[in-house]
This record gives C-alpha cells, sequence and structure tokens, in this order.
C-alpha cells in the first residue's frame, strides 16, 4: 500500500491506498512476476516483523491491537499532526508521506515533496556521510538513531537535525518501508553557543582574576587553578588532578577547612570567609583571605567548591609592625611613667640619706650602712635613666657628632670591655660622617651592643663595629612604618656568638627582656639603645642567625645639608653586555635585583641555589661575573659556591650580598671573597656602582649598604 494525504469530514489524515501487490503491512507479492495473484498468507507461514523482532503476532493483529475502539484514520490524522517531524519512505526512499510539522520546517508543499527521494533534501555533505556511515548498518538492521543529518530548506537555508527511523522488512529482509522521526537541533546549537560563550566567559574571567582562584571537586581535589593562585604561591608546575586543596593549606589551618567544609555542607550559607595559611615556594607563608562557596545541582546536592584567595601577607606584616610599635609605644609609656615616679622617691631617698650620713659623723658603722643606701639607691637612678631612654623622655644634650671619630675615640675601652678572647675589628667610612645626636648617649649604646656581643661569645670569636652610607628608600619605609625614606649613617654592631632564635627576635627590644641566664642581665641594655635611637629620629634593626652571630644596625640620619653618599652620578648602562649570574633563594630578593641588573643593561641569568647555579656555570661558559646570596639552604653557602665556581671559571669575577655589613662575614674566613660584598638593602645605585668597578676590575670596593 502506498500513504496519501486525505481529507474525511474537514479533517486532514493519513489514509492507505490501495496496492493490488500487498495488503496491509502484509507479505505481499511485490518481487512476483507481473500478472502474478497475491495472495494472504497461509496460517503456517511465519508472519513478518518490524525489525527488532518487536511484534510476533501478525501485524494486522498487532495493528487492531494498538488502535482498539477507533478508526485508525484518527490515528494517522493525529500523526499528522503531531508536532514532530515525520516522515514515511518506500522501499526505494522516496517520500510516500509526510506531516504537517516537516512540511513547516523545510518550507516545501506537500506536492513538493512527495515521490520524491527524500535525501534529495540533503545538504550534499549530509548525503555522502549518510550513505557512507549511516546506510549500511540501517540495511542490514532496519533502524538507526540519532544520526545527525542536515536538510536545505525551501530558502536555502541548512538546518541540522537528529534522524531516528525504523524500517519494515519482508521476509527476503528487503526494507518495504520506513517511518522516520526528526529532531530540529537549530535550538540545541543555540545553546551550546550559549553555553560555549558562559564557560568561555567563566575561563576567561576565571584567568583573568586578580586574585587566586581554585575550583575544588567535592572530595577536596584542585579542579582547575588560575595563573594568579600559582604565581601567588610560586608553583607554575602546581598539578590538578592529583593535589588536594589541604596539600596547599598550612597543615595548622586544616581544621578551619574542615569546618568551613561542614558548614557549608549544611547549606546555612552559600558561601564562608576565613584568614588561611598557604604553603608557597621557598618555605613561605602566604596569607590568604579565603571565600569558599558551594555549587549545587538542582536537586541541592553540591557539586564543586569554587575557592577565592586574596593575598594579605603584606597587609599582616604591616598590622603586625604596627601591633608591634603599639605594643613598643604602651610600654615606653608605662616605663616612662614608672621611672619619673620612682625618680621622684629616689630624690626624697638619696636626700634624707645625706641628710641622715651629715648626722652620723663619728658613728663609722652607721655611716658605713648610710653610705651603702646611697649607693644603691644611686644605681636604682641609673636603671630609671635607662627605662626613660628607652620611653624616649630623656633628656638629650643633641650635638653635632662626627660618628667615626667618636667610635676611633672608644677603641682602648671597647677592647678593655671585650676582653682579650674577642678580636674587635673596626672598619669605618670614608669621610666624615655628621650625624646630631646627644655623644654621651651616642657612645653608651655602642658600648652596650658590644658588651651584649662580647657575652654571647663565651668562648671567644670576632666583634665587628662599621660605619657606612645607606639610603632606605620608599619601599623599606613601606614595610617599617617609623621610617622616613632618606640617607642615613648606619653604625653596624656584629659578632661570631650563639645568635637568637628567630621567634625571639622580635622581643629583643623589649624592657627586661633578656636571652642571658638569671642574674646576668637587666634586660634593658638594647632597650635603651632601642630609646635613643628612636627619639634621635632613627632606626634599629637586627638581623640575626642562631649558630652563627647578630648584627645590629643603628641608622641616624646626617646632619642636614651634608650628603653622607658621597658623589651620587654613576655611569650610564655599561656599554658592554656583560653576562651576570644571580644566585638568590628568596625568590623577592632575587627579582628585584635581576631587575635592576636588566635595567642597567647586563644580560642575566638566574639561580634559586648552590646546585642550581653549579649546573648554570657548566652550561654557560661566558658568564661575566657571579652575584651570590651567602646564606643559602643545600648544605653550600655563597662561599662555597664562589670556590667552586672558581674551579669552574678561572677568573670569574664574584659579588657577595648578606643582611650582615660588610666587615662582619661570620661564616667563613676567606679574604679573597670578603672584600666583594654589599649588604642588603643595598641601594640600585651602589649595585650599579659595584658591579661596575668589579667587572671593569678596579679592585676592591667600598661597600655602601
Amino acid at each position: 500500500m502506498n500513504w496519501m494525504l486525505t481529507k474525511e469530514a474537514g479533517a486532514v489524515a493519513f489514509a492507505r491506498e490501495p496496492n493490488p501487490q500487498t495488503d496491509d503491512f502484509g507479505p505481499g507479492a511485490i518481487d512476483k512476476p507481473a500478472g502474478a495473484t497475491a495472495s494472504r498468507p497461509q496460517a503456517q507461514q511465519p508472519a513478518p516483523r518490524p525489525i527488532g523482532g518487536r511484534f510476533h503476532s501478525p501485524v494486522t493483529a498487532s495493528r487492531e491491537g494498538l488502535f482498539t475502539g477507533h478508526p485508525i484514520t484518527v490515528y494517522e490524522d493525529l500523526l499528522f499532526r503531531l508536532p514532530a517531524m515525520i516522515q514515511i519512505f518506500d522501499g526505494d526512499g522516496l517520500i510516500s508521506s509526510i506531516n504537517r510539522t516537516a512540511l513547516a520546517a523545510l518550507g516545501y508543499k506537500l506536492e513538493e515533496m512527495r515521490g520524491k527521494s527524500w535525501q534529495q533534501f540533503l545538504s550534499p555533505v549530509s548525503r555522502d556521510h549518510f550513505n557512507e556511515e549511516v546506510m549500511p548498518a540501517f540495511l542490514e538492521t532496519g533502524e538507526c538513531a540519532n544520526a545527525e543529518v542536515q536538510f536545505v530548506c525551501k530558502n536555502g537555508k541548512v538546518v541540522d537535525f537528529l534522524m531516528s527511523a525504523v524500517g519494515y522488512m519482508n521476509l527476503e529482509r528487503r526494507i518495504e518501508r520506513t517511518i522516520a522521526v526528526f529532531t530540529d537541533l537549530s535550538q540545541r546549537a543555540v545553546d551550546q553557543a550559549a553555553l560555549r560563550q558562559s564557560e568561555q566567559r567563566f575561563r576567561g574571567s576565571f584567568e583573568a582574576a586578580a586574585h587566586g582562584m581554585a575550583v575544588l571537586t567535592v572530595d577536596g581535589r584542585l579542579a582547575a587553578v588560575n595563573s594568579a593562585l600559582k604565581d601567588m604561591l610560586g608553583l607554575p608546575d602546581l598539578a590538578t588532578d592529583k593535589t588536594r586543596f589541604t596539600d596547599i593549606v598550612a597543615p595548622e589551618d586544616h581544621e578551619k577547612v574542615q569546618a568551613l567544609v561542614a558548614r557549608l555542607a549544611t547549606g546555612e550559607s552559600v558561601g564562608l570567609h576565613a584568614e588561611l595559611k598557604f604553603c608557597a615556594s621557598e618555605e613561605r607563608v602566604i596569607h590568604g583571605l579565603t571565600s569558599v562557596s558551594a555549587v549545587r545541582d538542582a536537586a541541592g546536592k553540591i557539586e564543586q567548591f569554587i575557592v577565592q584567595i586574596v593575598d594579605i601577607t603584606s597587609r599582616q606584616k604591616a598590622e603586625e609592625h604596627l601591633r608591634q610599635a603599639q605594643k613598643m609605644e604602651a610600654v615606653g609609656q608605662l616605663t616612662g611613667g614608672i621611672a619619673h615616679d620612682f625618680n621622684n622617691l629616689l630624690t626624697v631617698v638619696i636626700g634624707n640619706l645625706q641628710l641622715v650620713e651629715n648626722a652620723l659623723q663619728g658613728n663609722d658603722k652607721a655611716l658605713k650602712r648610710a653610705r651603702e643606701a646611697i649607693d644603691a639607691a644611686t644605681r636604682g637612678s641609673a636603671l630609671t635613666k635607662q627605662l626613660l631612654a628607652f620611653a624616649r623622655r630623656q633628656s638629650l644634650d643633641a650635638q653635632d657628632v662626627d660618628v667615626n671619630a667618636l667610635i676611633s675615640g672608644m677603641d682602648t675601652i671597647l677592647q678593655r670591655s671585650v676582653g682579650e678572647a674577642v678580636e674587635l675589628k673596626i672598619d669605618l667610612m670614608e669621610g666624615q660622617p655628621i650625624v646630631v645626636a646627644d655623644p654621651t648617649q651616642l657612645e653608651t649604646s655602642v658600648l652596650n651592643l658590644c658588651i651584649n656581643a662580647r657575652d654571647a661569645m663565651p668562648d671567644g670569636g670576632r666583634l665587628t663595629i662599621e660605619t657606612a652610607p645607606v639610603m632606605l628608600d620608599e619601599h623599606y619605609a613601606a614595610e617599617h612604618e617609623e621610617v622616613k625614606p632618606g640617607p642615613y649613617i648606619m653604625i653596624a654592631v656584629s659578632d661570631t656568638g650563639s645568635g637568637i632564635p628567630k621567634h625571639l627576635v622580635h622581643k629583643v627590644f623589649q624592657p627586661f627582656f633578656t636571652t642571658k641566664e638569671v642574674g646576668k642581665g637587666t634586660g634593658l641594655g638594647l632597650s635603651m639603645v632601642f630609646g635613643f635611637i628612636k627619639q634621635s629620629g632613627g632606626h634599629v634593626k637586627i638581623y640575626s642567625e642562631e649558630g652563627r652571630g647578630s648584627s645590629i644596625k643603628m641608622y641616624l640620619p646626617p646632619k642636614a645639608g651634608t650628603d653622607p653618599t658621597g658623589d651620587s652620578n654613576v655611569p650610564e648602562h655599561a656599554k658592554r653586555k656583560a653576562k651576570i649570574l644571580v644566585v638568590e633563594d628568596q625568590e623577592a630578593v632575587r627579582a628585584v635585583a635581576m631587575e635592576f641588573l636588566i635595567d642597567f643593561g647586563y644580560e642575566v641569568l638566574e639561580a634559586e641555589n648552590a646546585v642550581q647555579a653549579l649546573q648554570v656555570l657548566q652550561d654557560t661558559p661566558d658568564i661575566d661575573l657571579l652575584f651570590t646570596d651567602v646564606v643559602m639552604p643545600g648544605g653550600m653557602n655563597g662561599f662555597d659556591l664562589s670556590q667552586a665556581a672558581s674551579q669552574i671559571h678561572p677568573g670569574l669575577k664574584i659579588i657577595h650580598a648578606s643582611g650582615y655589613p660588610k666587615g662582619a662575614m661570620v661564616h667563613q674566613e676567606e679574604p679573597r671573597l670578603k672584600d666583594n660584598l654589599i649588604s642588603k638593602p643595598y641601594r640600585r645605585d651602589d649595585l650599579r656602582k659595584v658591579v661596575e668597578d668589579t667587572l671593569s676590575g678596579k679592585g676592591k670596593f667600598t661597600d655602601k649598604a
């Protein structure tokens, strides 16, 4: 039979057109010679089946079961009006019926499509693809599902469809009829394009974010991280397939993370915030203001977590500096008030004891006790002066002081104070550095620092006092709130003693704090130095390595109108593009040094430790200068590296950088290397001059930091 469109009682419907060669969906004599008569199948003959073996009873019985109680024309009408594209082909692929949804979608009229091959309306590419990839399987099985095809509409527009079809086979397994359903993919394409655009927008925003971002799986693994987070942690190769979020969080904050996730799981909040510490490269710790949000599906189940991290390390440091400054200020006010009141009491005590002393003339025993009491009260008065010094309330006799002359004049008393077991070295800058300060208090400060250094070297060692002009720039001042950027005269006292544990360094200037044994110190020496330098408009900095020694630097502003740094005119960029290897384990310090040297016009290579540096030296034979830090992890310090580098490249020029000032190196005795030393922090112009002098072979340079 064929299918045709008819109108019955005003309704458009699929109608059957009798075919003498076949009966309704039954086996026919379509392949019999002309003139043969068709007959119904005998009962013993197997019934044909739709492909897939879905019906095992005769087709007529199946249809009667499907359309029980209603005329088949009702269902044909419904099929015609169904809001889905339906086409019916004969065994040759010619369109026998097509519903109105398909006609509307393609823009054709019925007479324009009926009787024509359905493939005629496909695009050439889609037609070739269908015949090569889909048709062979369809002819074999009589089924195809979700095959993508492209129809060319009457207006020339190419539209994508999904095609699902079922073919009806005869006993010879030849497909006689096919019914196909098509689904318009235009909206899906629009939706997919919108989804891609959304994903690209999210990816762009994710990568362009100025702060660190990460996407976590439900079990806490990193699914994605942006470049900002990698840069923040100094981990450019941070893996996202196996790394867990807690792997980059400091161990002490793991419980915080678990608490955040537990609260998010309850649904009480969409996002939560916390300050977490993260493990960065080079054993650094990053303080991050962290936001964690849960992304849920339609059922409310958590699918993933979005993490945003803002680096607040600098803010934390600034707040810590501020807290420390406020603490010192509060302690200073307290001690200053106590010292003031105690001085009043001592005035009364000493005055009355002196009056009693006069009345005790002739009573030697009582007179001796009175004088001992007066001596004790006088020592108490000296103690209160130290407290007032820390509180910056002492009376100062400020005057012009030649720092070099003052220290030179103390040579004898200093040598006597530190003893013979300690080697005293004094290294003074050129010229006459003039500061405005109380000379007596400055002498006392230097002496206090030297005595502290001596006590840190019970078995002897080396004590170095040196002066140098330095420039504390805006960057340094930003990290130390009380510092005003500008030139200073540095007085550094360094020792090779026991050093101070890292966790105690921030306490050394507090009154009554001491690392000495009970009874061997008041804990006021360094606090007095701190107060005096602050009251004089200066700055104090301590650098210490436990087991190696300490260096305390006092910075005093030079007298107005003087230039402690000397001639600031420096030559332009080096004419020859020398190659310099920078070795520094602290990434931030290494980056600054490299930027300076690149600006000077040099070609710069880098290494973060001695092992890497030796590899670079072996691979690069034309390195002109090695600029290396002294203290580095890995078992080799800067001096060890220099000695090894000189064997690889004889004649290689070398500069060392250290937190210790020039002349105070405690790491090893190596006179040849010790001459070329620049202390941190160094100025841009100082580094330029040091490098130029070293490359030009002018010999020893004067350290300016």
